[in-house]
């Protein structure tokens, strides 16, 4: 049994629960914001993008709406893609809780890329990963 093997598939099989668990726990949140939360509309008022990064095409939006106490609020978007998931003047579906009025859940994208993505990162990880390791074991 060579350890440096082992340790490889351990780390990948980690990898890949970690990434898979995060993924389910996102999906799971959104899911129940959608269920519970209040679903209303807001307007896209603007794109931004990551200053760290000035080569970058990728712009996340900044939407405007009203909560339930009919406050105005802005959110800035923290999903980025290329070209902007809304344009500027467009009306969008958006869920949010009573409670936290500020954690928006937007339609689109927004519901599955990252859940997605780990979800994705996660399966692939563990399948290289946790074979690999019980194969190394027995």
């Amino acid at each position: 049994m060579d350890k440096f093997l082992v340790t490889i598939f351990a780390a990948f099989s980690l990898v890949g629960i970690v990434c898979s668990a995060i993924g389910y726990n996102i999906w799971n949140k959104h899911s129940q914001l959608k269920k519970q939360g209040i679903e209303t509309t807001a307007l896209v008022i603007g794109h931004y993008e990551k200053k760290q990064i000035k080569s970058t095409t990728a712009r996340a939006v900044i939407i405007q709406y009203k909560d339930y106490n009919d406050s105005l609020r802005t959110f800035y978007s923290t999903t980025y893609t290329t070209p902007p998931m809304f344009q500027v003047g467009e009306t969008i579906k958006i869920w949010y809780s009573k409670d936290k009025p500020d954690d928006i859940l937007m339609e689109g994208k927004d519901e599955w890329i990252i859940p997605t993505v780990l979800g994705v990162f996660g399966i692939i990880f563990s399948l290289i990963g946790i074979p690999s390791l019980i194969k190394e074991l027995l």
